[in-house]
């Protein structure tokens, strides 16, 4: 079921080229409960942010989808419940694909050490590494308490992505 629903979700985001949708990809697709209980919950993103009428567009299309493609009564009509939403402020990033649109912005990261050992660093994203079209590495520029407005932290820190575990954006006062 959440494949098939996964299939809809895909073809509304690639006939949406060249529309209010250009440019936004899948974070993840969550299908909750069963029966009249089911919730599915979609989450979009796109290199330069989503906006709140991007999602409510997104969420028209991909009802219609459903309806269209899948014939199970659980899933017509007003029998499922549909949220298609953004990842919101203090959001751990899911893809690399989302490390773009963090570009200049604060990031908390837990990482794992040349032991295997989790450690933590809180730093302004200054590059995304590739390699081709590969999100490889992380350049940060580390902050300290106080200094967070200023980004001032010292020399760049090349974290390589595989390392890294859990990647959250702060909230910049």
């Amino acid at each position: 079921m959440e494949e098939k629903i996964k299939r809809c979700v895909l073809r509304v985001l690639e006939l949406s080229t060249g529309t209010k949708g250009e440019g936004v990809y899948l974070v993840r697709l969550q299908v909750k409960g069963s029966g009249k209980h089911r919730k599915i919950e979609v989450l979009l993103d796109s290199d330069t942010g989503i906006r709140i009428d991007q999602c409510s567009f997104f969420g028209r299309r991909i009802r219609e989808q459903i309806e269209i493609d899948i014939e199970q009564p659980a899933l017509t009509g007003e029998d499922f419940d549909l949220v298609v939403s953004s990842p919101g402020l203090g959001e751990p990033v899911l893809m690399p694909r989302q490390y773009i649109r963090h570009t200049g912005r604060l990031l908390k990261v837990v990482y794992k050490g040349e032991q295997q050992e989790e450690k933590e660093m809180t730093g302004r994203l200054q590059r995304v590494l590739k390699s081709g079209d590969t999100i490889t590495a992380l350049e940060l520029v580390p902050v300290t308490a106080g200094k967070k407005s200023s980004g001032s932290g010292g020399t760049a820190v090349e974290l390589v992505l595989e390392r890294i575990v859990r990647a959250v954006p702060e909230v910049e006062w």
